[in-house]
């Protein structure tokens, strides 16, 4: 009797386990090592290139801002993306003296900088893995912009007034092709990654545009010279075709046209948070 009582509760005991383990699922399964982003997730993403620092001694071409980007996710796998770029310095000095002793006038000068980049990278990525863990994409992306740099001043000397600006406007336009590679973390709607990339960027109106505006009492006299704004060209034999044509001297002349295109590689680290609507 006791054999048999004992052959049951080992029969039940073994079914039970059979049912529990039968109806668990793996923990694979369960339990996900990332948060992948899916067909209608936004996403912000901030890039530091690897030039963001590039010509750090120029103060006005340190450039401290990322480029920050907004993905949208078509599907599982395709992705569009904007990135936009936009950074602006500005500088103001004022200073002058009193008529006295020392000085036999009045003097009033003022005097402003301003620096601006501005960019738009509309673009695409498709994504090939479907891991929630890494995820390896390759993509294209455009580039327009503007730069600007200005200096305006003006001045009064014993009734003279002076006003001059010194310009420089350039418009880009560019595109490269990239690869990537990001880890999502945990479960958090966050990823971090690194993108390479090999493009071509235009600057077009590399030229400096300088501007004077000169009143003396009812005369009024205004001029406006273009000089060379890059530094590719030797400014000797620049100088050196102006004298052979009757050119003006150094370095300014009454018309410039001036382009510039280049190529190139970057590095980009990512950090991207993705959220729905």
């Amino acid at each position: 009797m006791k054999k048999i009582l004992f052959s049951a509760l080992m029969a039940c005991f073994a079914l039970t386990a059979s049912a529990q383990i039968s109806e668990g699922a793996p923990s694979a399964k369960k339990y996900a090592t990332g948060n992948r982003p899916t067909k209608g997730t936004f996403g912000l993403y901030v890039g530091a290139e690897s030039d963001l620092f590039d010509r750090v001694t120029d103060r006005f071409a340190f450039n401290p801002l990322p480029i920050v980007n907004l993905k949208y996710m078509v599907s599982d796998n395709f992705e569009l993306r904007l990135g936009m770029k936009f950074w602006k310095q500005r500088e103001s000095l004022h200073f002058g003296n009193d008529k006295g002793d020392v000085n036999a006038y009045d003097e009033k000068y003022n005097a402003k900088a301003v620096v601006a980049d501005n960019q738009f990278r509309p673009g695409f990525a498709y994504h090939f893995t479907k891991s929630n863990l890494l995820d390896v994409y390759a993509g294209i992306e455009g580039i327009v912009g503007w730069t600007r740099n200005g200096v305006y001043t003006n001045s009064t000397v014993d009734g003279i007034e002076l006003a001059t600006t010194t310009r420089t406007s350039t418009v880009q336009f560019g595109a490269s092709a990239f690869i990537g590679l990001q880890a999502f973390i945990a479960r958090l709607p966050l990823a971090i990654g690194l993108e390479y990339g090999v493009g071509t960027m235009w600057d077009g109106a590399l030229r400096q545009k300088n501007y004077a505006k000169a009143v003396n009492g009812g005369n009024t006299v205004e001029t406006t010279t273009y000089a060379q704004n890059d530094a590719y060209f030797d400014p000797a034999m620049l100088q050196g075709y102006a004298n052979a044509i009757g050119g003006q001297q150094n370095g300014v002349y009454d018309w410039m046209k001036a382009r510039k295109g280049a190529w190139g590689s970057q590095i980009r680290l990512t950090l991207s948070y993705y959220f729905n609507r």
